[in-house]
């Protein structure tokens, strides 16, 4: 992977200095700039020569989506990791509709941040922790991963290594639910449910519950429903 330049569109100094101490030692990153606002990236985006950008959906000015769209889908597409004060804000399913690879809160361990960058520069599609959490939110997310899929050029899905059962519970994990869920769900024990997910990740070779939905996603494994606008409400 050739080194990246960074650019980061956000006026909040503290995490400016947290971010660009934490991706600056990653050789990876070649350069992070910032600047305080969309206008102002607009104006100098063609002079920045950027890898991939963090944008804070909340800066000043009415130019955050046009900035995000016009980075995703040009000519040369640079990727876009959409930035939140939190991952509760309604506006998450709308950044990655605009064309956002992934979406990370402020309160992000800086590690964390420097993961996301290193994994969407990868083309992956990381997901928050917390937005697998919350099944709204995922749900969500998704759905506008699928739309924007197939709007491309096919891509043949790897096989699925997993069994009926194993993936009726990524599907369960995908959902928001907790083992002690699953198991009333399925009517198993926790401790069988816990043997799958063991399993489950070590045929996905994923790092966790969130990676292991991720490539139930990547692959078109998971077939969610949309949910119900009682469910979205769910704080």
């Amino acid at each position: 992977m050739t080194a990246a330049r960074v650019l980061i569109v956000d006026s909040d100094q503290r995490f400016w200095d947290s971010a660009q101490f934490e991706l600056a030692v990653d050789p990876r990153i070649d350069q992070i700039v910032r600047v305080d606002s969309a206008q102002a990236a607009m104006a100098n985006i063609g002079l920045l020569n950027i890898g991939i950008a963090i944008i804070n959906m909340s800066v000043p000015g009415a130019a955050v989506s046009d900035l995000v769209r016009s980075l995703c889908c040009g000519s040369e597409p640079i990727p876009v990791i959409a930035l939140f004060d939190s991952l509760d804000d309604g506006r998450v399913g709308y950044a990655v509709g605009s064309g956002a690879r992934a979406c990370i809160s402020k309160s992000s361990p800086a590690k964390q941040i420097r993961g996301t960058v290193i994994e969407t520069l990868a083309g992956e599609l990381p997901i928050h922790r917390d937005i697998a959490e919350r099944p709204y939110l995922l749900t969500g997310l998704i759905n506008e991963f699928q739309r924007q899929s197939r709007g491309t050029v096919e891509v043949e899905s790897a096989t699925c290594p997993l069994t009926s059962r194993e993936l009726n519970i990524l599907e369960l994990v995908a959902d928001g639910n907790a083992n002690k869920q699953i198991a009333d769900l399925l009517f198993i024990s926790e401790r069988t449910v816990k043997n799958h997910m063991t399993n489950i990740l070590a045929k996905l070779g994923a790092r966790d519950r969130a990676h292991a939905v991720r490539f139930g996603i990547e692959n078109s494994w998971l077939t969610l429903e949309q949910p119900t606008p009682a469910l979205a409400m769910v704080a």
